[in-house]
């Protein structure tokens, strides 16, 4: 189930809205230039889910990326009392990027200017994350997140940590 949690400025501790339906996610993060797919069926080889990446995103006519990195997160046993905030360490600030997640259960947190969103993404999602948002992937509870970022040249690829971030200031839901 897809659930998308948004922030309005200066409200970081309680969303504005909460939407649970993909048609209405689909809208609210393409109105900020997000874009969320799904991709039936993801390989469970991480080289042939790069493959399938590519070619839906050739099948909607976009830029084909060349570039690909490969990140792996542990979550925090479910044991463990969960942090509220999103870890300053996993900030990254976008230059344009596809993000699908192989494996794993997570949060993405991004945002921009006025307003911040946390998705919850699972297998097989699809991200497109244009240039200029500031994410963060937060793994659920005991999932190992895998994912993928994909780009058209390789410098995009290269996020720095963003000193100073809103997203270190976002709570966290349990979604």
């Amino acid at each position: 189930m897809s659930i998308l949690a948004m922030y309005e400025a200066g409200q970081w501790h309680c969303p504005a809205r909460v939407l649970t339906h993909l048609d209405d996610i689909s809208v609210q993060l393409a109105e900020r230039g997000l874009l969320l797919a799904q991709i039936a069926a993801l390989a469970e080889d991480p080289l042939q889910q790069e493959h399938q990446a590519r070619d839906w995103i050739a099948a909607q006519g976009r830029a084909i990326p060349d570039t690909a990195l490969a990140g792996e997160r542990q979550g925090e046993p479910g044991y463990v009392e969960e942090t509220t905030l999103v870890p300053a360490e996993a900030i990254r600030r976008s230059e344009g990027q596809w993000l699908l997640l192989g494996a794993g259960q997570a949060r993405l947190c991004l945002a921009k200017a006025d307003h911040a969103l946390i998705l919850a993404v699972r297998r097989g999602d699809l991200l497109w994350l244009p240039a200029g948002y500031d994410w963060a992937l937060v793994p659920a509870p005991g999932t190992r997140c895998v994912w993928l970022e994909l780009a058209a040249q390789a410098q995009a690829l290269n996020d720095k940590p963003v000193a100073g971030s809103k997203l270190g200031e976002l709570q966290l839901l349990d979604i």
